[in-house]
């Protein structure tokens, strides 16, 4: 039996109304909709804590697709805080958290003059939630609630590879003049960039490696993002799932948004190996782009 005949057979054996629930519901989420909270990403917590209370800079490098971004985010409570804040002005919610950590990714057009107007209006921003925040918390408290003038004291910023160095530098001088802890996300290679910079290395007082998924995580994600699309897997998928991805956060994400691209339009299906292939073979990858050089 072909896998479109299996497809098609097991996704009859569903009612109508159950598909188009199934789909329904599948059109509601992606997969990773909700944070899976892993062990690097504890570790990173441990390290941007100590960044809180040192005030040091720290310089966090993974290669792509490990989930540096992903955790700086889920830390900083970024989906929270992120539609709050607009080159237009600060909105107020009913309720917020008091934000304690800024997250900034440069544009790819960022001057140096640019960003500290950029981290300027974010800190800002930041400072007008938190006493808004602080408001609120006194009227619903009998306790008095304190707010401090520099609220943030920790400032991640992603993706400092593309930078320049005056813009390197730029941080620097921001990092020296506040009292914020400062962490850099970027890719393996930067830290060797970075060391060069004297006035910046000085104040470095962590370098941390932030490493993929283990097999034993990778398994345990993917069973858990299966089973929120309720298909069944075979023993061998998982096994291909968790050789190819080697743990990168991206292309788990991919894949699985292949798996989820196929119960919407085919119904509920097994997950087996050559699903798993399939969807592996249709990401740019070198050698997905070498494979279709020797078909042409």
């Amino acid at each position: 039996m072909t896998e479109s005949e299996r497809w098609l057979q097991e996704s009859l054996a569903l009612s109508p109304t159950e598909q188009r629930s199934l789909r329904e519901r599948s059109q509601l989420e992606v997969p990773f909709s909700s944070f899976v909270p892993t062990k690097e990403y504890r570790r990173f917590v441990q390290v941007c804590e100590a960044c809180r209370r040192y005030r040091y800079m720290v310089v966090c490098v993974g290669e792509r697709g490990v989930g540096k971004t992903l955790a700086a985010r889920e830390y900083a409570q970024w989906d929270v805080f992120e539609p709050l804040l607009s080159a237009h002005g600060v909105a107020f919610a009913a309720e917020s958290p008091i934000p304690r950590t800024a997250f900034y990714t440069p544009r790819a057009t960022a001057t140096p003059k640019g960003i500290e107007q950029d981290l300027a209006l974010l800190l800002w921003g930041l400072q007008m939630i938190a006493e808004h925040a602080s408001t609120v918390a006194q009227e619903t408290s009998a306790m008095p609630v304190v707010i401090r003038p520099d609220v943030v004291d920790v400032l991640i910023v992603d993706e400092v590879d593309g930078l320049s160095q005056a813009s390197l530098e730029v941080l620097r001088d921001i990092f020296d003049r506040s009292r914020l802890g400062l962490v850099l996300l970027g890719r393996s290679g930067s830290a060797a960039r970075l060391q060069k910079m004297a006035a910046l290395a000085s104040r470095v007082g962590v370098l941390h490696a932030f490493g993929a998924l283990g097999k034993q995580d990778t398994r345990k994600l993917l069973e858990q993002q299966v089973q929120r699309l309720c298909l069944p897997m075979e023993d061998e998928a998982v096994e291909v799932f968790v050789q190819k991805t080697q743990g990168n956060f991206q292309m788990m994400y991919l894949v699985l948004c292949h798996l989820d691209y196929l119960l919407v339009r085919r119904g509920v299906f097994t997950v087996t190996k050559e699903v798993v292939e399939e969807a592996i073979d249709r990401l740019l990858t070198q050698r997905n782009v070498q494979r279709l050089r020797g078909t042409s």
